[in-house]
């Protein structure tokens, strides 16, 4: 055998390899992780997606997720979403998706955050209030009801920024 073709077959086996075990990696930042409830949520969400692994960091509010392909990172981070919790991501190809309805409304039930302690209702109703026009918010372990003149587009950006995924119901 000569050294070219041997050459070549040694470097199309290292690229074939590499393509083999090839790893998408997504990082989710500014995830509300106020305790280790939260933090079990989200790993216990991303458990059941297999070839999924993760990883949350209660001091830097981040999920790391990674698998060999996007459709099992993006199945992982809809998992994230499922559980109650948002984040930025760092990859352009895989996101938490949000439907937000650009309308005015006087009242609004808001739905699916994860609200499991004291923390998470705290920040629920601190980002939630800070919207114009919301006057009230009441929070319960599964909805919160926002009345007053104002934006449910505002009212899912602004629990977005705080770390949560919510519809409206």
């Amino acid at each position: 055998m000569s050294k070219n073709l041997r050459s070549f077959i040694l470097v199309t086996l290292y690229l074939l390899s590499n393509a083999a075990f090839a790893v998408t990696k997504v990082t989710l930042s500014d995830v509300h992780i106020c305790c280790a409830t939260c933090q079990e949520a989200i790993e216990h969400a991303v458990l059941g997606v297999k070839g999924a692994n993760v990883s949350v960091d209660r001091d830097t509010y981040s999920v790391a997720i990674s698998a060999n392909d996007n459709t099992v990172v993006q199945a992982a981070v809809d998992a994230v979403a499922n559980a109650g919790f948002y984040g930025k991501s760092d990859n352009n190809q895989v996101a938490i998706k949000t439907a937000a309805i650009d309308a005015k409304s006087s009242s609004a039930e808001f739905v699916g955050f994860h609200n499991c302690c004291g923390g998470c209702s705290a920040a629920i109703e601190e980002a939630v209030k800070s919207v114009i026009g919301v006057q009230t918010a009441t929070i319960s372990k599964r909805s919160c009801l926002v009345k007053g003149n104002f934006n449910e587009a505002s009212v899912l950006k602004a629990i977005n920024n705080a770390g949560f995924s919510a519809s409206v119901k």
